[in-house]
Protein backbone atom coordinates (compact mmCIF):
# COMPACT_ATOMS: atom_id res chain seq x y z
CA UNK A 1 0.00 0.00 0.00
CA UNK A 2 1.37 3.40 -1.00
CA UNK A 3 2.33 5.76 1.79
CA UNK A 4 -0.05 8.72 2.02
CA UNK A 5 1.48 12.14 2.34
CA UNK A 6 -0.55 12.96 5.44
CA UNK A 7 -2.00 11.26 8.45
CA UNK A 8 -4.79 13.38 9.85
CA UNK A 9 -5.34 12.39 13.47
CA UNK A 10 -8.41 13.16 15.57
CA UNK A 11 -8.42 12.29 19.24
CA UNK A 12 -11.74 12.60 20.99
CA UNK A 13 -13.15 12.50 24.47
CA UNK A 14 -16.77 13.46 25.05
CA UNK A 15 -16.69 15.52 21.87
CA UNK A 16 -20.21 14.73 20.66
CA UNK A 17 -21.18 18.39 20.38
CA UNK A 18 -18.49 19.11 17.77
CA UNK A 19 -17.12 15.84 16.39
CA UNK A 20 -19.36 15.81 13.30
CA UNK A 21 -17.87 19.12 12.18
CA UNK A 22 -14.34 17.86 12.79
CA UNK A 23 -14.84 14.66 10.77
CA UNK A 24 -16.77 16.23 7.92
CA UNK A 25 -14.28 19.08 7.54
CA UNK A 26 -11.46 16.55 7.12
CA UNK A 27 -13.41 14.48 4.60
CA UNK A 28 -14.26 17.65 2.64
CA UNK A 29 -10.59 18.55 2.17
CA UNK A 30 -9.66 19.63 -1.36
CA UNK A 31 -6.50 17.51 -1.03
CA UNK A 32 -7.21 13.79 -0.80
CA UNK A 33 -3.87 11.98 -0.31
CA UNK A 34 -4.33 11.27 3.37
CA UNK A 35 -5.37 8.64 5.86
CA UNK A 36 -7.66 9.63 8.69
CA UNK A 37 -7.27 8.07 12.13
CA UNK A 38 -9.84 8.72 14.86
CA UNK A 39 -9.08 7.50 18.37
CA UNK A 40 -11.86 7.90 20.92
CA UNK A 41 -10.56 7.89 24.48
CA UNK A 42 -13.39 5.92 26.07
CA UNK A 43 -15.97 8.71 25.84
CA UNK A 44 -18.96 8.52 28.18
CA UNK A 45 -21.28 10.45 25.84
CA UNK A 46 -22.34 9.43 22.31
CA UNK A 47 -19.10 10.50 20.59
CA UNK A 48 -18.25 6.92 19.60
CA UNK A 49 -21.72 6.33 18.16
CA UNK A 50 -21.32 9.40 15.96
CA UNK A 51 -17.86 8.34 14.78
CA UNK A 52 -19.19 4.97 13.67
CA UNK A 53 -21.65 6.63 11.29
CA UNK A 54 -18.78 7.43 8.89
CA UNK A 55 -17.49 4.70 6.57
CA UNK A 56 -15.11 6.54 4.25
CA UNK A 57 -12.32 4.12 3.21
CA UNK A 58 -9.65 6.57 4.37
CA UNK A 59 -10.89 6.34 7.97
CA UNK A 60 -9.44 4.07 10.63
CA UNK A 61 -11.22 4.22 14.00
CA UNK A 62 -11.10 2.63 17.41
CA UNK A 63 -12.30 3.29 20.93
CA UNK A 64 -9.87 2.80 23.79
CA UNK A 65 -11.01 0.34 26.43
CA UNK A 66 -9.92 2.73 29.16
CA UNK A 67 -9.27 6.48 29.22
CA UNK A 68 -5.60 6.90 28.30
CA UNK A 69 -5.62 10.72 28.62
CA UNK A 70 -4.44 13.13 25.94
CA UNK A 71 -0.76 12.42 25.23
CA UNK A 72 -0.86 8.63 25.50
CA UNK A 73 -3.81 8.76 23.11
CA UNK A 74 -1.85 10.93 20.65
CA UNK A 75 1.05 8.48 20.90
CA UNK A 76 -1.23 5.55 20.18
CA UNK A 77 -2.27 7.23 16.92
CA UNK A 78 1.35 8.09 16.13
CA UNK A 79 2.39 4.45 16.56
CA UNK A 80 0.22 3.32 13.63
CA UNK A 81 0.31 6.45 11.43
CA UNK A 82 1.47 5.73 7.86
CA UNK A 83 1.60 9.30 6.54
CA UNK A 84 4.90 11.04 5.96
CA UNK A 85 3.49 13.97 7.94
CA UNK A 86 0.97 14.05 10.76
CA UNK A 87 -1.56 16.76 11.57
CA UNK A 88 -3.74 16.70 14.68
CA UNK A 89 -7.31 17.89 14.14
CA UNK A 90 -8.94 17.34 17.51
CA UNK A 91 -12.58 16.47 18.03
CA UNK A 92 -13.66 20.09 18.50
CA UNK A 93 -11.62 21.59 15.61
CA UNK A 94 -12.52 22.34 12.00
CA UNK A 95 -9.96 21.78 9.25
CA UNK A 96 -10.09 24.44 6.54
CA UNK A 97 -10.87 23.01 3.11
CA UNK A 98 -7.59 23.97 1.40
CA UNK A 99 -5.19 23.52 4.31
CA UNK A 100 -3.86 20.11 3.28
CA UNK A 101 -3.45 21.29 -0.30
CA UNK A 102 -1.42 24.29 0.87
CA UNK A 103 0.62 22.17 3.27
CA UNK A 104 1.35 19.66 0.51
CA UNK A 105 2.93 22.39 -1.59
CA UNK A 106 4.98 23.66 1.33
CA UNK A 107 6.46 20.24 2.16
CA UNK A 108 7.18 19.61 -1.52
CA UNK A 109 9.16 22.83 -1.78
CA UNK A 110 10.81 22.57 1.66
CA UNK A 111 11.40 18.83 2.24
CA UNK A 112 14.05 19.43 4.94
CA UNK A 113 11.52 21.02 7.31
CA UNK A 114 10.83 18.78 10.29
CA UNK A 115 7.84 20.86 11.33
CA UNK A 116 5.60 23.55 9.91
CA UNK A 117 4.37 26.24 12.30
CA UNK A 118 1.40 28.44 11.53
CA UNK A 119 2.32 31.91 12.84
CA UNK A 120 1.13 35.48 12.55
CA UNK A 121 3.45 37.08 9.95
CA UNK A 122 2.90 40.51 11.51
CA UNK A 123 5.03 39.34 14.43
CA UNK A 124 7.89 38.52 12.05
CA UNK A 125 8.50 41.59 9.83
CA UNK A 126 12.03 40.38 9.11
CA UNK A 127 10.80 37.25 7.22
CA UNK A 128 8.72 36.78 4.09
CA UNK A 129 6.63 33.65 4.77
CA UNK A 130 7.04 30.80 4.07
CA UNK A 131 10.55 30.87 5.47
CA UNK A 132 12.74 27.99 6.64
CA UNK A 133 14.31 28.75 10.02
CA UNK A 134 17.25 26.80 11.43
CA UNK A 135 17.50 25.61 15.07
CA UNK A 136 19.94 28.34 16.18
CA UNK A 137 17.59 31.07 14.94
CA UNK A 138 14.52 29.40 16.42
CA UNK A 139 16.04 29.27 19.89
CA UNK A 140 17.06 32.91 19.61
CA UNK A 141 13.53 33.83 18.53
CA UNK A 142 12.00 31.95 21.45
CA UNK A 143 14.35 33.12 24.18
CA UNK A 144 15.83 36.46 23.07
CA UNK A 145 12.87 38.24 21.45
CA UNK A 146 9.49 39.32 22.86
CA UNK A 147 7.62 37.52 20.04
CA UNK A 148 4.84 35.26 21.43
CA UNK A 149 6.05 32.23 19.53
CA UNK A 150 5.55 29.80 22.43
CA UNK A 151 1.76 30.15 22.31
CA UNK A 152 1.62 27.86 19.30
CA UNK A 153 -0.70 24.86 19.78
CA UNK A 154 -1.25 21.54 18.01
CA UNK A 155 -3.79 23.15 15.68
CA UNK A 156 -0.98 25.08 13.98
CA UNK A 157 1.75 22.42 13.81
CA UNK A 158 2.49 19.83 11.15
CA UNK A 159 5.08 17.18 12.07
CA UNK A 160 7.26 14.81 10.10
CA UNK A 161 5.94 11.53 11.43
CA UNK A 162 9.29 9.72 11.68
CA UNK A 163 10.91 12.70 13.39
CA UNK A 164 8.22 12.69 16.05
CA UNK A 165 8.55 8.93 16.51
CA UNK A 166 12.34 9.08 16.75
CA UNK A 167 12.22 11.21 19.90
CA UNK A 168 9.68 8.88 21.50
CA UNK A 169 6.53 10.70 20.48
CA UNK A 170 4.64 13.11 22.68
CA UNK A 171 6.24 13.52 26.08
CA UNK A 172 3.96 12.26 28.83
CA UNK A 173 6.13 14.01 31.41
CA UNK A 174 4.44 17.38 30.90
CA UNK A 175 0.74 18.22 30.98
CA UNK A 176 1.23 21.05 28.48
CA UNK A 177 3.17 18.82 26.14
CA UNK A 178 2.57 20.88 23.01
CA UNK A 179 4.81 23.57 24.52
CA UNK A 180 7.56 21.02 25.12
CA UNK A 181 7.35 19.06 21.89
CA UNK A 182 7.68 22.04 19.55
CA UNK A 183 10.78 23.25 21.39
CA UNK A 184 12.29 19.77 21.65
CA UNK A 185 11.96 19.05 17.94
CA UNK A 186 13.20 22.53 17.03
CA UNK A 187 16.51 21.86 18.82
CA UNK A 188 17.78 19.87 15.87
CA UNK A 189 15.30 20.24 13.02
CA UNK A 190 14.59 23.24 10.76
CA UNK A 191 11.08 24.64 10.97
CA UNK A 192 9.09 26.18 8.16
CA UNK A 193 7.25 29.32 9.26
CA UNK A 194 3.99 29.71 7.35
CA UNK A 195 0.96 31.93 7.77
CA UNK A 196 -1.38 30.93 10.58
CA UNK A 197 -4.70 29.30 9.74
CA UNK A 198 -4.53 25.51 9.27
CA UNK A 199 -7.87 25.08 11.00
CA UNK A 200 -10.43 26.64 13.29
CA UNK A 201 -8.92 25.78 16.63
CA UNK A 202 -11.72 25.96 19.15
CA UNK A 203 -10.63 27.60 22.38
CA UNK A 204 -12.66 27.64 25.56
CA UNK A 205 -11.84 28.56 29.17
CA UNK A 206 -13.30 25.18 30.14
CA UNK A 207 -10.81 23.17 28.09
CA UNK A 208 -8.46 20.97 30.09
CA UNK A 209 -5.40 22.46 28.39
CA UNK A 210 -6.49 25.96 29.38
CA UNK A 211 -6.94 24.95 32.99
CA UNK A 212 -3.59 23.15 33.09
CA UNK A 213 -1.73 26.07 31.57
CA UNK A 214 -3.09 28.60 34.04
CA UNK A 215 -2.04 29.31 37.61
CA UNK A 216 1.03 28.10 39.43
CA UNK A 217 0.86 24.62 37.93
CA UNK A 218 1.25 26.00 34.43
CA UNK A 219 3.99 28.32 35.69
CA UNK A 220 6.07 25.47 37.14
CA UNK A 221 5.47 23.36 34.03
CA UNK A 222 6.92 26.09 31.82
CA UNK A 223 9.95 26.44 34.09
CA UNK A 224 10.59 22.69 33.92
CA UNK A 225 10.17 22.70 30.13
CA UNK A 226 12.63 25.56 29.66
CA UNK A 227 15.15 23.88 31.94
CA UNK A 228 14.82 20.64 29.97
CA UNK A 229 15.32 22.45 26.67
CA UNK A 230 18.25 24.65 27.69
CA UNK A 231 20.04 21.74 29.35
CA UNK A 232 19.39 19.36 26.45
CA UNK A 233 22.68 18.10 24.92
CA UNK A 234 21.45 19.20 21.48
CA UNK A 235 20.68 22.79 22.51
CA UNK A 236 22.21 24.71 19.56
CA UNK A 237 23.35 27.86 21.40
CA UNK A 238 26.56 28.18 23.36
CA UNK A 239 28.84 30.78 24.89
CA UNK A 240 27.45 34.31 25.15
CA UNK A 241 24.21 33.38 23.39
CA UNK A 242 23.44 30.64 25.88
CA UNK A 243 24.31 32.96 28.78
CA UNK A 244 21.77 35.49 27.51
CA UNK A 245 19.10 32.81 27.20
CA UNK A 246 19.78 31.43 30.68
CA UNK A 247 19.66 34.90 32.23
CA UNK A 248 16.48 35.85 30.37
CA UNK A 249 14.75 32.71 31.58
CA UNK A 250 15.86 33.33 35.17
CA UNK A 251 14.67 36.95 35.15
CA UNK A 252 11.33 35.88 33.70
CA UNK A 253 11.03 33.06 36.23
CA UNK A 254 11.54 35.37 39.20
CA UNK A 255 9.25 38.13 37.93
CA UNK A 256 6.43 35.74 37.11
CA UNK A 257 6.76 34.05 40.48
CA UNK A 258 6.39 37.34 42.32
CA UNK A 259 3.48 38.46 40.16
CA UNK A 260 1.75 35.08 40.65
CA UNK A 261 2.18 35.01 44.42
CA UNK A 262 2.98 38.20 46.35
CA UNK A 263 1.30 40.61 43.94
CA UNK A 264 -1.86 38.51 44.17
CA UNK A 265 -1.73 38.43 47.96
CA UNK A 266 -0.71 34.76 48.06
CA UNK A 267 1.90 35.09 50.80
CA UNK A 268 1.61 31.44 51.81
CA UNK A 269 2.27 30.27 48.24
CA UNK A 270 5.30 32.51 48.05
CA UNK A 271 7.00 30.88 51.04
CA UNK A 272 5.67 27.41 50.18
CA UNK A 273 7.04 27.34 46.65
CA UNK A 274 10.07 29.64 46.61
CA UNK A 275 12.43 26.72 47.22
CA UNK A 276 10.99 25.02 44.17
CA UNK A 277 12.63 27.64 41.96
CA UNK A 278 15.70 27.96 44.23
CA UNK A 279 14.75 31.55 44.97
CA UNK A 280 17.42 33.42 46.93
CA UNK A 281 17.01 36.85 48.45
CA UNK A 282 19.57 38.28 46.06
CA UNK A 283 17.18 37.32 43.27
CA UNK A 284 15.02 40.23 44.38
CA UNK A 285 17.39 42.40 42.35
CA UNK A 286 16.17 40.67 39.19
CA UNK A 287 12.79 42.34 39.66
CA UNK A 288 14.44 45.57 38.55
CA UNK A 289 16.41 44.10 35.66
CA UNK A 290 15.30 43.82 32.05
CA UNK A 291 16.13 40.79 30.01
CA UNK A 292 17.98 41.05 26.72
CA UNK A 293 15.32 40.68 24.03
CA UNK A 294 17.06 42.73 21.36
CA UNK A 295 17.73 39.96 18.85
CA UNK A 296 16.48 40.47 15.28
CA UNK A 297 17.31 38.18 12.34
CA UNK A 298 17.45 41.24 10.09
CA UNK A 299 17.79 44.82 11.25
CA UNK A 300 16.84 46.22 7.85
CA UNK A 301 13.10 45.73 7.55
CA UNK A 302 13.24 47.14 4.03
CA UNK A 303 15.15 43.99 3.11
CA UNK A 304 13.48 41.10 4.95
CA UNK A 305 14.87 37.60 4.70
CA UNK A 306 13.15 35.57 1.97
CA UNK A 307 13.45 32.72 -0.47
CA UNK A 308 12.27 32.41 -4.07
CA UNK A 309 8.94 30.74 -3.19
CA UNK A 310 6.82 33.68 -4.33
CA UNK A 311 8.89 34.45 -7.41
CA UNK A 312 9.66 31.15 -9.16
CA UNK A 313 7.54 28.80 -11.21
CA UNK A 314 5.40 26.40 -9.14
CA UNK A 315 7.82 23.46 -9.56
CA UNK A 316 11.08 25.41 -9.31
CA UNK A 317 10.86 27.10 -5.91
CA UNK A 318 14.04 27.18 -3.87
Amino acid sequence: MDQPLFTVATITYNSSRWVRQAIESVLASSYTDFEYIISDDCSTDDTWDIIQLYNDPRILTWQNETNLTEYPNRNKVLSVARGKYILFVDGDDILYRDSLRNLSEYVHVFPSAGMLWGLNPQHFPFYVFPYLVQPVEIMKLIYTTPIPISNLGFGEMLFKTDLLRNIGGMSEQFKIGDTYIKKKLALSSPVLFVTIGFMFWRQSPHQASKKLASGLFGYFERIAIDEAIINDPTFPLSGKNKEIVTRNVRISTVKLFFSSTLLKGKLLDFFKFRQKISLQWKDLLLLFVKGDYSYKPSFDLDSPLMNSYHFGKPDTHA
